[in-house]
């Protein structure tokens, strides 16, 4: 793709593939998409977002909340996030505790990733041939783990009670987990 270098020359200095698809001009949704596509790709920029050659400087008190944020909606790891916004994990959790907007800020940016997760399990569970490997088994895992986390920021979202959106959750889940096992049943089957 005519874009991907100037992706991966963004990414390479500003770490948050958000930013980094801004600046080369193309949406995260077509660098979610090529990720799918190219295993060559995904571990490219993989490479580049582990790469660290001592030259970064802690961003500004201004931007490092913006950075971890982003980085957490694309991750939902804080421990990686932090490292991406140059600030040290004990300090992000000691905002978290003292911030009530940066709490909130943190609880949306979990919700997107939540639901990016979700919207990649769905996408590699139609797609009759990924080109890439997913852990389906520990992705199902991880969103029954975070239900309730999720299930809060939807009811503040949509103004309906915990329980209703917990249960809307729980029914999405098991969707999933019928669908992974008709489709090994059917593998099964067809001797795949």
């Amino acid at each position: 793709m005519p874009w991907e270098s100037a992706f991966l020359d963004a990414l390479g200095k500003l770490k948050i593939i958000k930013r980094a698809a801004l600046e080369a001009g193309v949406t995260t949704g077509a660098v979610y998409g090529r990720r799918e596509r190219s295993e060559e790709f995904e571990a490219e920029l993989q490479r580049i977002l582990k790469q660290s050659d001592g030259s970064q400087r802690a961003p500004a008190p201004s931007h490092w909340k913006r950075m971890f944020l982003e980085a957490l909606a694309e991750t939902s790891n804080v421990t990686a996030s932090a490292g991406r916004a140059g600030i040290s994990s004990r300090e992000v959790y000691k905002l978290r505790r003292e911030d009530m907007e940066f709490a909130r800020q943190w609880q949306a940016a979990l919700y997107e990733g939540y639901v990016n997760l979700e919207m990649e399990v769905l996408g590699y569970l139609r797609d009759p041939e990924p080109a890439r490997k997913m852990d389906v088994a520990n992705a199902l895992r991880l969103l029954a783990a975070h239900k309730e986390t999720v299930a809060k920021e939807q009811a503040v979202r949509t103004n309906v009670s915990t329980a209703e959106v917990r249960a809307s959750i729980d029914r999405k889940v098991e969707e999933i987990r019928q669908r992974v096992m008709r489709e090994k049943n059917a593998k099964a089957e067809h001797g795949a």
